[in-house]
């Protein structure tokens, strides 16, 4: 593993972190900090230097989301009395898994995974017409994992349907700040179509310059159709046919 790309250093780090994590949420601080304290010594006595690099890392991640309520709380144990109230922190972080040269694919939290039959309920409902249930079942499911950005998307399409572009975008734009901020500074990977679950943060990122190019920021629509076609290089989307469309001057954004 000595030849490993920073990409797959970062992998390595979250995946240690999430462990460091689930521990602290299990068991509480002090058994984390033991857990932390035993590999180091195991990598360590093995002298196996990139995994305690990572180790290291994965810690410092750790203490981080101890000390930052932005992303998410850590749950503790619940009092006896408290057993039948449904928890809904987050435990995990979104994270990217390589899945070929140069190829990544997101990695959802268990959140977003078990979340998913509800979300399917609201797809029925859009698809049905039922434009309120809809709402409601993909706003409840964004209260219980702030993170799913599959419903952002519905919620920013619904509103395109009704012509509510200043809506739209900030849908969009919720889920454009979620998914990129999985993404390491300067990432030079590809996010292909063919991994599914890439596809809600390139739906998003479609969807979001659609919206600033329909109020009038070609500049802005053209900056991210250009980094949808560098992460999604077979564009299945049709990023280019919108750029050339740019380029031309023959977008209708006003329509």
């Amino acid at each position: 593993m000595q030849g490993c790309d920073g990409m797959e250093r970062n992998v390595a780090k979250h995946v240690l972190a999430d462990v460091l994590l689930v521990t602290h949420g299990a068991k509480g601080e002090q058994e984390a900090r033991i857990m932390y304290e035993l590999l180091r010594r195991s990598y360590r006595t093995r002298h196996m230097e990139w995994h305690e690099e990572c180790l290291q890392s994965a810690w410092e991640q750790y203490r981080y989301w101890l000390q930052s309520n932005s992303t998410f709380k850590i749950p503790g144990r619940q009092p006896p009395g408290n057993r039948r109230k449904k928890n809904t922190d987050s435990l995990y972080p979104i994270r990217l898994e390589k899945r070929g040269r140069n190829e990544w694919e997101f990695a959802w939290p268990g959140e977003v995974l078990n979340l998913m039959h509800k979300f399917d309920r609201g797809s029925e409902h859009l698809e049905k017409g039922d434009l309120t249930g809809a709402k409601r079942i993909f706003n409840a499911i964004i209260r219980e994992c702030p993170y799913f950005i599959h419903a952002y998307n519905k919620l920013a399409a619904m509103e395109w349907d009704k012509g509510n572009l200043a809506q739209a975008e900030r849908h969009y734009s919720q889920a454009y700040e979620i998914g990129r901020s999985v993404l390491p500074v300067n990432f030079r990977g590809k996010l292909p179509w063919g991994w599914v679950e890439n596809r809600p943060f390139l739906h998003t990122l479609h969807g979001l310059a659609l919206v600033k190019l329909r109020r009038g920021d070609p500049q802005s629509a053209k900056k991210l159709l250009d980094w949808l076609i560098k992460l999604e290089p077979e564009d299945f989307l049709g990023a280019r046919s919108i750029i050339d469309d740019i380029r031309k001057g023959t977008v209708p954004w006003d329509e």
